[in-house]
């Protein structure tokens, strides 16, 4: 083999960053979109069902009218256990896998204080934070197969193409492919090529490892009206930072090639921040034990920062190892999120017990994705995408609080969130058999208990969280892997009123 050397110019920057978002859009809008808040150890406890509910620092994220029910002052701190994973099955082989970490949980603090006014008689001020979604997570697929490599893809895509200008067209993929002999030109011909792995039996992998988190700073207000109709409104800053490494690998277990084993490592790297604001209301009838929930957020508005960087490397048994690494990829671009409607109802029975219920609808499809740093088209293939994939939620939760004796609680809850996407389609405008990450339809469950006085509390609550997931372990692959990603968290809170 002879040595082919690396050189790249500014154009790839501008090009392959356009490739990268026209791949990634739809991902990312679901990913900032759909959010699942992980609160103190009773809005967890209660299933998430807290838009009927209130005085309680869930109220800041659920429903900000819950604040005007306070008639004293809170301080509480969470701190959680999780452990995101995947249970998944790829060519008949079973892999199951945790990535266990802390997460800081809801903390905050509501200051309430009387007003001199016969029918609004006090108001409470909060802030406070929310994990609005955990992205830890690790998973795993590998399986076994024969005439079918990645090696072939790069084949496929950079055919018709000269060699010396695959790093234009084709910067993270087939020209790395090229430079470490995973592909290389047929004799006598510049832009016709051959797959390292033809008729080989290969063993693929592919690791996930993931860390990072989305959250938001709140500041909200909420006061009462005759007792009877609360009022809460509440404006934030959203934050996210994700970092996320895929190891895809191929093995060869039998076959003529003198590959052994290729490697890509997809590296990406996220951070953004954006506002938003919310107002909620709660009429609670006098001499009544049901109270009606609703409230609005807007939709956040997202800056994001975007760093990708794809290194390969193929190790042969007769001329060694060969490495490559693709330019480095920045760019901005910005999602606005769609707004949420969610109407809640709790029902107090005596004082033996709460129950609690919630619906949320949010239109995913009215998601905007903007950037100016790729080309006109790529956006707008990535808003048809948005516009022609993702679809209407509904959100179902509910909880039930039993009162144990004056000091103890215990709670269990539940919800079910109907798929936020469609099935991927192909390029044929057929189904393939994919869905988009976290789009399709999911569940959670929940069960805790707390100590309540009446200065302070502390409470525990263990949550799990699971959605369906099938997806290829490389773009045109012909196999898809299934299983099902989720998340186990065990929530501590403490507090005190006063």
């Amino acid at each position: 083999m002879v040595m082919k050397n690396l050189s790249r110019g500014l154009a790839v920057l501008l090009l392959g960053c356009a490739q990268w978002a026209a791949a990634q859009g739809l991902t990312d809008v679901m990913r900032y979109s759909r959010q699942d808040p992980l609160g103190s150890a009773r809005s967890m406890g209660m299933g998430g069902a807290m838009t009927g509910l209130g005085a309680d620092l869930g109220s800041i994220w659920s429903n900000p009218a819950g604040l005007g029910m306070y008639r004293s002052s809170d301080i509480a701190f969470s701190l959680g256990l999780g452990a995101g994973g995947a249970s998944t099955e790829y060519l008949g082989n079973s892999e199951t896998a945790l990535e266990p970490h802390l997460i800081v949980g809801q903390l905050g603090v509501a200051l309430t204080m009387p007003l001199s006014h016969p029918d609004w008689k006090r108001g409470t001020f909060a802030i406070g934070y929310t994990p609005l979604k955990d992205l830890h997570q690790r998973a795993e697929w590998s399986g076994e197969t024969e005439g079918n490599s990645i090696s072939q893809q790069f084949a496929l895509q950079a055919q018709g193409t000269s060699f010396d200008s695959l790093w234009y067209y084709h910067p993270f993929d087939a020209e790395l492919a090229w430079y470490t002999y995973m592909i290389d030109t047929i004799a006598g011909s510049t832009d016709q090529y051959a797959a390292a792995f033809e008729g080989d039996r290969v063993r693929q992998s592919l690791r996930r490892d993931r860390n990072g988190r989305m959250g938001e700073t709140t500041i909200a207000f909420g006061t009462t009206y005759q007792e009877q109709l609360h009022i809460g409104l509440s404006v934030g800053i959203v934050s996210s930072e994700m970092e996320q490494v895929d190891v895809y690998q191929e093995t060869k277990i039998i076959g003529p090639s003198t590959l052994q084993e290729l490697t890509l490592n997809d590296r990406l790297e996220i951070s953004g921040s954006g506002g938003y604001w919310s107002l909620g209301l709660i009429l609670q009838p006098k001499s009544s034990p049901v109270r009606l929930g609703w409230s609005y957020r807007s939709g956040t508005v997202l800056s994001i920062d975007d760093f990708y960087q794809v290194d390969a490397s193929a190790e042969f048994s007769i001329d060694g190892l060969y490495e490559a690494a693709s330019p480095s990829s920045y760019v901005r671009y910005r999602i606005r999120t769609p707004r949420r409607h969610q109407l809640g109802l709790s029902w107090t029975l005596g004082k033996a017990a709460v129950l609690s219920l919630d619906y949320g609808r949010s239109d995913y499809a009215a998601a905007e994705f903007t950037s100016e740093d790729f080309f006109e088209e790529d956006v707008t293939a990535i808003q048809q995408r948005i516009d022609n994939t993702l679809l209407v939620e509904e959100l179902f939760r509910g909880g039930l609080e039993f009162r144990l004796d004056e000091d103890w609680r215990l709670r269990m809850g539940g919800g079910w969130r109907s798929a936020a996407a469609d099935p991927m389609k192909g390029p044929s405008g057929t189904l393939d058999g994919t869905l988009l990450e976290d789009g399709s339809d999911a569940l959670h469950w929940a069960l805790g208990g707390e100590y309540r006085d009446d200065k302070w509390y502390a409470g525990a609550t263990y949550r799990h969280t699971s959605t369906e997931d099938a997806r290829r372990l490389y773009g045109m692959g012909p196999e898809v892997a299934s299983g099902r990603t989720g998340l186990g968290l065990l929530m501590l809170t403490i507090g005190a009123r006063y």
